[in-house]
């Protein structure tokens, strides 16, 4: 027997697909490229009417072909990212255009339970678009101890999901609990939370209802880069 259920993808999913083929940003770009022109003048540099030009940053119409051409050769923009979005353009920051975005680092030590911001890393955007990541709610951690042997070691460096803070069991976090900032799993034992080490030798700590107020989940690990030397 065969099923015949349509799928009806949801209004995320639409989305989604809208904006990985670039038709649903179109007039964000349109709005960079008019560098600050009203309607009017960019439509005088185009050769186009401002009524045109005022229904396609408005996303009422969306050009035709030719008309991209038009725009794109006026405005020395390739014609590719006009429409779909794909390549360099030098209206994007330098940092895109490379397909790279940088994301703050910051020092976990072991004896020192403050954290301080190094510097900056460069991270690819392609990964991140994939995952479904924006570049705010990220920050990379490097580590510094072994208590999430093997799994995480000394001097590897995690990004973190800043935006994802509510725990499931077993996935990594970055957590700070009275002062001490570490990287744990996290288990849920009905009234308690256990921060839990991969590395054995290090001892569970059981969180009490009663001491919730000193745990402070600041993300999930989803990236290791790993040190291998």
């Amino acid at each position: 027997m065969t099923n015949n259920k349509k799928v009806i993808p949801s209004e995320y999913e639409k989305t989604r697909i809208l904006i990985d083929t670039g038709v649903i940003t179109f007039k964000d770009r349109l709005i960079l490229v008019l560098e600050g022109l009203s309607g009017n003048a960019f439509a005088k540099k185009v050769g186009m009417s401002e009524a045109v030009i005022r229904d396609y940053l408005s996303g009422k119409t969306y050009p035709s072909l030719n008309r991209l051409a038009m725009i794109a050769q006026k405005c020395d923009i390739p014609i590719e990212w006009l429409a779909t979005g794909k390549g360099k353009c030098r209206l994007l920051p330098e940092t895109e255009q490379k397909g790279c975005v940088y994301i703050p680092i910051y020092n976990l030590n072991d004896c020192d339970p403050a954290v301080s911001v190094i510097e900056q890393i460069p991270f690819d955007i392609s990964w991140m678009k994939h995952r479904g990541f924006q570049a705010d709610d990220l920050m990379a951690i490097w580590v510094k101890g072994d208590s999430m042997e093997p799994t995480v070691s000394n001097h590897d460096i995690i990004i973190v999901n800043k935006s994802h803070n509510k725990p499931l069991d077993g996935y990594l976090y970055a957590v700070q609990y009275d002062d001490q900032l570490s990287i744990k799993r996290i288990q849920n034992q009905g009234y308690n939370l256990a921060l839990l080490s991969d590395n054995t030798k290090y001892p569970i700590i059981i969180i009490s209802k009663s001491e919730m107020q000193n745990l402070k989940i600041l993300g999930f690990v989803v990236y290791i880069l790993k040190d291998l030397h």
